[in-house]
């Protein structure tokens, strides 16, 4: 009998160890998922972050060559200050091509983020002996001039082939 609670015991004591070696084992292998999965998630992070700089390096690149446009941008319209001298200075080319001119300032329409300022303007013409090219080549001087204007109405009248007189609505844009 006392082989057989020998051998009892040494079985007992045996599953015991295989019980706490599985439980050990199981254990670890959560533990482990666990790891791998915080060591996935912080590849992924890694991942986004290095993108992130990538993005972030373009766009600075990027960011220098908008700094040269804007330049430009900001030099294709006029200034507040320069509205004044523009009265004078379309009057002159108004004067180039035979023509008298009266230009008034209207409303103005204060600049906003994506817009910039709009002062509404008329100007009246007349001419005793200019005729509809002094009319063609003031409008094409104006448009190849310093100033962004968008007309919005005209009204001209020919008394015959050299003289005429008329009205032009529109609005000179400025910074």
């Amino acid at each position: 009998m006392n082989f057989r609670k020998y051998l009892i015991l040494t079985i007992s004591i045996i599953f015991g160890f295989i019980l706490i070696a599985s439980i050990a084992i199981i254990f670890l292998a959560s533990d482990s998922g666990k790891k791998a999965e915080k060591i996935g998630q912080a590849k992924a992070e890694i991942s986004r972050k290095n993108r992130g700089l990538e993005l972030l390096t373009i766009l600075q690149s990027e960011s220098q060559k908008a700094a040269s446009y804007s330049a430009e941008l900001d030099s294709a319209l006029i200034t507040k200050e320069q509205l004044i001298n523009s009265k004078k200075e379309l009057t002159i080319l108004a004067q180039a091509n035979y023509i008298n001119l009266n230009l008034e300032f209207r409303d103005e329409t204060p600049p906003s983020e994506n817009k910039a300022r709009r002062t509404s303007m008329s100007l009246s013409l007349n001419s005793a002996s200019g005729g509809f090219l002094s009319v063609a080549n003031f409008l094409k001087a104006v448009e190849n001039s310093k100033y962004a204007i968008q007309l919005t109405t005209m009204d001209l009248n020919f008394e015959n082939s050299r003289a005429f007189n008329g009205n032009l609505n529109g609005q000179i844009f400025s910074l």
